[in-house]
């Protein structure tokens, strides 16, 4: 079976790439109707000071609720202290939507994309 992403999954930039002072923001929220899972791949280029998601769900994409930190298998927070990248992974979703909260300790350039689609299982390499 050929895995072609742009026929398989959903690639969608959920915050777009753009200089953001202190606050907090959410990103779009992902549609999980027809999706197995979801990860967000966070970007976080010029920086400040601190930079924090928390995976969100919500069963009618308006009244949204912190993801707990249970055993579900989801990562539910990510934070940046320096410039970089994160990915927050969404094997088992809560709800039919999922979203982050975004709380920036000062300016900050970043982006969160979201890849949905089927449920994978990838092994990771032995550390060398």
């Amino acid at each position: 079976m050929k895995n072609d992403p742009s026929s398989n999954y959903d690639i969608v930039d959920v915050l777009d790439a753009k200089s953001r002072t202190a606050g907090t923001v959410y990103t779009a929220a992902v549609d999980l109707v027809t999706a197995d899972c979801t990860a967000f791949l966070i970007s976080c280029g010029t920086w400040d000071t601190s930079f924090e998601a928390t995976l969100q769900y919500s069963d009618d994409n308006s009244a949204w609720t912190d993801e707990p930190d249970t055993e579900a298998g989801n990562t539910v927070s990510a934070t940046l202290t320096e410039a970089g990248s994160a990915l927050i992974k969404v094997p088992n979703p809560r709800a039919r939507y999922s979203r982050l909260k975004v709380v920036l300790g000062g300016t900050c350039v970043a982006s969160v994309t979201a890849v949905s689609g089927p449920l994978l299982s990838v092994d990771a390499p032995d550390a060398a």
